[in-house]
């Protein structure tokens, strides 16, 4: 125990420990194990796997949940990347081989592996829908859109997009129509500058808004404790 103290000591690491008897204490990891177990009852609930398959998909799902962004790495405008649940569990965001799309083709016209792929492909893509949605509801509540600004790190909202892959963007420049409110926006990305209406982004929580309150710790009574783009929790084996 001794050791473990030293460790954390010198690392600046402090436990914050909820009361017990106490689950809803925790309601923010709760609300990504609550959607997790969601998408896997409506993925795999009528699948029979042995151990080693259930533990490969069940990986790659781990996977996939942890390489969700959470806030910018950094306010560099030039930096377009985000830190995500990887980065504490391995120091980097989690990457996956290319591999063919098996969605829609029949089951059984696929080998074991490519049922094993299918059930995961289809898991990152409503997962990740539902995540999306959750961004753009909180982005929703913005007053006025004020929120959406030159610089804000932004995810570009592409269907088509593999497992783990999240195009990231930031705003270059806003267009506000002659009502005032902003609905298209110019956005840098690794492929170079792009216009995108404000329904194909979802913008990143940064820590502090004009009036010093942080959009990472919703108020209190709050609805958008049931979403998930908040820090906790890292999906692991157990």
């Amino acid at each position: 125990m001794n050791v473990i103290e030293s460790v954390l000591a010198n690392n600046s690491i402090t436990w914050h420990m909820t009361p017990p008897k106490a689950p809803h204490f925790g309601g923010l990891w709760e609300a990504a194990v609550k959607v997790a177990k969601k998408q896997l009852y409506r993925q795999l609930g009528n699948s029979r796997l042995q151990f080693e398959a259930m533990s490969t998909v069940l990986t790659q799902i781990e996977a996939s949940m942890n390489s969700r962004p959470l806030v910018p790495l950094s306010e560099d405008p030039e930096d377009l990347t985000a830190l995500t649940p990887g980065h504490f569990l391995i120091g980097a965001p989690m990457q996956s081989l290319p591999d063919h799309d098996v969605r829609c083709i029949p089951t059984d016209r696929l080998s074991h592996y490519q049922q094993l792929q299918q059930l995961h492909q289809n898991f990152w893509h409503r997962w990740r829908t539902e995540y999306l949605h959750e961004l753009q509801k909180s982005q929703n509540n913005f007053r006025a859109n004020s929120e959406i600004k030159p610089g804000r790190l932004v995810i570009l909202v592409d269907e088509m997009q593999p497992p783990l892959k999240w195009p990231l963007a930031r705003i270059v420049d806003i267009h506000p129509g002659e009502d005032g409110l902003i609905r298209v926006v110019t956005l840098k990305t690794n492929k170079g500058i792009v216009k995108r209406p404000i329904v194909k982004i979802c913008m990143l929580p940064q820590e502090e808004t004009d009036e010093n309150t942080s959009l990472l710790e919703p108020s209190a009574g709050d609805s958008s404790l049931q979403s998930v783009p908040t820090v906790g929790p890292l999906i692991t084996d157990t």
